[in-house]
């Protein structure tokens, strides 16, 4: 099926995937929350042989959980559920139907509930889509630059290889770690299928400090709600990570539409089985994965929802806050709220650990491995990726957000066996506690960290100016649409590349004087702080690249900032890369203060409108 190319040469699969065997070893992942087990496919060509999948213990690895049979045998057919990944197909870029029939196949003749592939190029998203029909996902890690692994100052486990190339070790050392993370998220997701048929009975019930959670977690929903409906707020909520729908079908009582997702496919099955039993029509629920794909209905709710929610725990399952708060940030309204919840970095439990195995809760952190152990009965565990609320995160939140409360719930049931919580009497005295310590400002010691945070009702013009600009200079451009991005690299995903003719827009703040400085240059190169406040002759560190928030109230959205424009109320110091000014591109692209577009226009039609800009070297 694959081509000869460097990379089969650079990198043995074989090497990847006994490294990530031993780092599963070594991790205490085996045997504890999965086993490991030998598979070889027994899906067979005409010839009779192992045809186009071939797979054997080089090449892929067989994981199976545990499931609640024995305590559900009337919900559940089988003990284990079974995940098959596969390294081989990591240059597959079409899955033509006969690759696709020998993949459903192998799920069907040894009974794999879930096929995870590896790949390092690129997949049409249609494609994407169609395999995860057939239960089969895509996780997407790429061979790192030689640069980035020297940048590498640590491993969890580092497995030396056979030989002494140290630089083949370390290549195959990251990406094992890379993809171990990758599929401590498919771990989740496996964790979600399993545990959809009983979420809703059993998981809300069993341990009384996660009962009383998401009991903590409505209230102040339901608080959020009623703010929002006395400011004539109720077009639009979206619900990320919606599970079986709990908050949702709250949600669709105070809003004209409901959209919410979740990546299992058997928890939006549970929700819309209640949609159903309840004829509700104004939620619309779909399986998506939020952090690896553009949502179904993404483009009909930009700037047009009143509130976002990614609840019990959802902010700590997305690695990329800052990617996760744009997003948001651009689905909302001036005036639209966020509501987040997150495991708390400050968590008394990872301060005082009770010695008694009977916790009142389903999850405890494992602060050392970025993971979650979720015990969803007795006998059946799982690790999953988990990225903690600390002053970092709240860092980001902030950076786009005015951030209204943070409060964190439960500090003394998070300490307590589960068992003398299941006293009335005695649980209600300590939920009383709980909730009185959550209101004290400086109590931030519970397990889980909720956030509401506002966008801010400024008006964002800077489109608006570019447009008048270009209709001033009767300037001759056309303006490319695409996704909504976040960097240039991300432009060129979306348009192509065009050497040396795409030009980004860098802002700096004189945190001494309080001006802003605005730099063009071509987006292959790599801005110099030291060098630009040698041109300006200031003191580099009085130099600050623009926050967020600054960027937006100069009128434009992070990926999407233009080189002129600006809504500024002080004047700005503007600069150009020289190189811009001098080279023999017929057309520029740039910044048009929308991150949804692109402007192109003449580069004769460009260099008019800045000429004004003080060309210096960079």
């Amino acid at each position: 099926m694959l081509s000869q190319s460097p990379l089969e040469i650079q990198v043995n699969v074989a090497h990847i995937v006994s490294t990530i065997r031993a780092k599963f070893e070594e991790e205490g992942l085996t045997n504890r929350f999965f086993e490991v087990k030998p598979y070889h496919s027994s899906v067979k060509d005409n010839s009779g042989t192992n045809g186009l999948l071939g797979l054997d213990a080089s090449n892929c690895i067989l994981l199976e959980f545990a499931q609640p049979y024995d305590e559900f045998s009337e919900i559940y057919r089988s003990r284990v559920y079974r995940l098959l990944i596969i390294f081989s197909l990591y240059q597959e870029t079409q899955f033509e139907f006969a690759l696709r029939r020998s993949i459903k196949g192998l799920q069907y003749r040894d009974n794999i509930d879930r096929v995870t592939l590896w790949s390092m190029v690129s997949v049409d998203s249609e494609i994407v889509q169609i395999l995860k029909q057939d239960n089969t996902d895509l996780i997407f890690i790429d061979i790192p630059e030689v640069d980035e692994i020297r940048h590498t100052r640590s491993f969890n486990y580092f497995v030396p290889l056979p030989g002494n190339n140290q630089q083949y070790s370390l290549i195959v050392n990251v990406v094992a770690e890379r993809l171990i993370k990758r599929l401590k998220k498919m771990f989740h997701l496996v964790l979600s299928e399993v545990a959809a048929p009983i979420y809703d009975k059993h998981y809300y019930n069993t341990k009384i400090a996660t009962r009383e959670t998401m009991s903590y977690e409505e209230d102040l929903l339901n608080e959020l709600i009623r703010k929002l409906r006395a400011e004539n707020r109720g077009e639009v909520a979206i619900d990320v990570g919606c599970g079986t729908g709990r908050h949702s079908f709250t949600l669709y009582r105070h809003f004209e539409s409901v959209y919410s997702y979740d990546f299992s496919p058997n928890m939006i099955a549970q929700a819309n089985s209640i949609k159903r039993e309840k004829d509700i029509r104004n939620i619309f629920f779909s399986v998506n994965d939020f952090e690896y794909e553009r949502l179904n209905d993404e483009a009909q709710f930009y700037g047009r929802c009143d509130l976002v929610i990614a609840s019990f725990g959802m902010g700590s399952f997305i690695e990329d806050t800052a990617s996760m708060l744009r997003r948001f940030y651009e689905w909302l309204k001036p005036g639209g709220y966020i509501f987040l919840s997150f495991y708390n970095a400050n968590a008394i439990t990872l301060k005082v650990t009770p010695n008694w195995r009977d916790t009142a809760l389903v999850a405890q952190i494992d602060k050392e491995n970025n993971s979650l152990e979720v015990q969803l009965t007795e006998k059946t565990r799982f690790n999953i990726f988990c990225k903690l609320f600390d002053e970092g995160v709240e860092g980001e939140i902030n950076k786009i957000f005015d951030i209204k409360s943070i409060v964190t719930y439960p500090m003394i049931m998070a300490l307590l066996p589960n068992n003398m919580l299941e006293d009335a009497e005695a649980s209600n005295a300590f939920i009383h506690a709980d909730r009185v310590l959550s209101e004290n400002p400086r109590s931030q010691n519970g397990y889980y960290a909720f956030v509401t945070a506002q966008k801010a009702y400024r008006e964002v013009n800077g489109y608006i100016n570019v447009e008048r600009i270009l209709k001033q200079y009767q300037a001759e451009y056309s303006v490319e649409e695409h996704e909504p991005v976040l960097s240039m690299e991300e432009v060129k995903q979306q348009i192509g590349y065009f050497p040396n003719c795409m030009i980004k827009t860098i802002v700096f703040n004189n945190r001494k004087t309080g001006e802003f400085i605005v730099i063009l240059l071509q987006s292959e190169k790599r801005i110099n702080k030291s060098q630009v406040a040698a041109q300006l002759r200031v003191s580099p560190h009085h130099l600050k690249f623009a926050t967020e928030k600054e960027v937006l109230e100069l009128g434009f959205p992070i990926g999407g900032i233009a080189p002129f424009g600006f809504q500024a109320t002080t004047p700005l110091l503007t600069f150009v890369d020289a190189a811009i000014v001098g080279h023999s591109c017929e057309w520029f692209y740039t910044g048009i203060g929308d991150n949804r577009k692109t402007l192109k226009i003449r580069k004769a039609d460009f260099l008019r409108i800045i000429e004004q800009y003080r060309a210096i070297e960079l």
